[in-house]
């Protein structure tokens, strides 16, 4: 899971305090798993605004309420869990999707292909479920570093060789970028931490995390992951 950076009691002003809960869709069509995750984001300060049962249900209910953060079991009737993903993706661009999965292979690299922010395991604690569902919301990439590698791999395999689509890519992406930033994208196609760069580059992780948000922005990515994806597909990485 990429860093996260959080402010402590004296940090926070008043208007962080009054800051509104995060709001979340839950899609999973297990009666017993939605009122355990709705109970569970409650708990956690989280605001629950919609649920659905299937991929379907999901698309009208996220268009409708437009949540910080869909949490979302890929196993769905009806529309498949990626499908469901790749429309919310064009449909409601500013809602990130967590995927809720029972394994690591369950279709993760496809769902984060197509869109999702991460994964987290049904199986994992409340409290790190909370957290997932926070670190989305904020941007971050949710996922393990093995998957990240599985994810990267499978798109070298997919787009190698490069295509004149993916060469005027690079080319834009090399125009919008400065060369601090470009030298960060490229290392964020291995898999690096926010840590790892600031090592290697001298940097500080706020300054690398301050960095990352800028390249998010000029490319029009969510998050760190899908950046990781393009610089791949571009050839850049």
């Amino acid at each position: 899971m990429s860093e996260r950076f959080g402010l402590t009691p004296s940090q926070r002003s008043p208007a962080t305090e009054r800051r509104r809960p995060v709001t979340v869709v839950l899609v999973d069509d297990e009666p017993l798993i939605r009122a355990a995750l709705s109970q569970a984001l409650s708990a956690g300060g989280l605001e629950l605004v919609g649920e659905a049962t299937n991929g379907g249900d999901a698309i009208r209910v996220v268009v409708e309420v437009r949540p910080d953060v869909v949490l979302m079991d890929l196993r769905l009737s009806g529309i498949t869990g990626v499908q469901t993903i790749e429309r919310l993706c064009l449909l409601a661009p500013a809602s990130r999707i967590l995927v809720l999965t029972r394994s690591e292979q369950n279709r993760v690299v496809e769902a984060i292909v197509a869109g999702a922010s991460g994964y987290i395991l049904k199986s994992a604690p409340p409290e790190a479920i909370i957290a997932a569902v926070s670190a989305t919301a904020a941007g971050e990439s949710v996922l393990s570093s093995q998957v990240a590698g599985t994810l990267l791999e499978r798109i070298r395999e997919r787009d190698i060789p490069i295509t004149t689509a993916s060469h005027d890519a690079a080319v834009s992406i090399r125009a919008a970028l400065t060369a601090r930033e470009l030298d960060i994208f490229k290392r964020l196609a291995s898999g690096e931490s926010n840590h790892d760069i600031g090592r290697d580059l001298n940097l500080s992780t706020n300054t690398v995390a301050n960095h990352i948000s800028s390249i998010l922005a000029k490319l029009h990515l969510h998050n760190r992951i899908q950046a990781a994806v393009q610089a791949v597909r571009a050839g850049i990485a």
